[in-house]
């Protein structure tokens, strides 16, 4: 099981992933799944790249502050913020443990991104990198 950046030869993969709301699997079948304007998208494959286990779709954003001056409203950039626009588990696996002992199940693993700080960490950056780069 592996995250990849969603590609063209995976398209195949996608009529068979289901994750039970038509809006988010609409969103996996269309082209904006591969539009760097609409984030990025990444896809948790199964260990033979056969299966679309989930994915995910983030952008960059940013928070303002609102400030108003007598009448008129300023808005004042803050900082940065990752946008998560979809997050989805197949149907079949919703409500499944990846890891029964630690009661770790599969959407726990696609939305959690600090399980392993130090891997997840990096690869986190390297999401926000990429989406920066275009």
């Amino acid at each position: 099981m592996s995250f990849d950046k969603f590609k063209k030869e995976y398209i195949p993969l996608v009529k068979n992933f289901d994750c039970g709301n038509v809006v988010i699997n609409n969103f996996l079948n269309s082209e904006n799944a591969l539009d760097f304007n609409q984030g990025i998208t990444y896809v948790l494959l199964s260990d033979d790249k056969d299966f679309i286990i989930g994915y995910f779709n983030i952008s960059v954003g940013r928070i303002d502050q609102i400030e108003k001056v007598m009448d008129h409203t300023y808005y004042i950039p803050m900082g940065g913020a990752i946008n998560i626009n979809y997050l989805a588990v197949d149907k079949r696996l919703q409500h499944t443990l990846l890891v029964p002992e630690a009661k770790i199940y599969y959407g726990d693993y696609m939305s959690t991104f600090v399980q392993d700080s130090d891997k997840n960490c990096k690869k986190l950056y390297k999401w926000v990198d990429d989406i920066l780069e275009g």
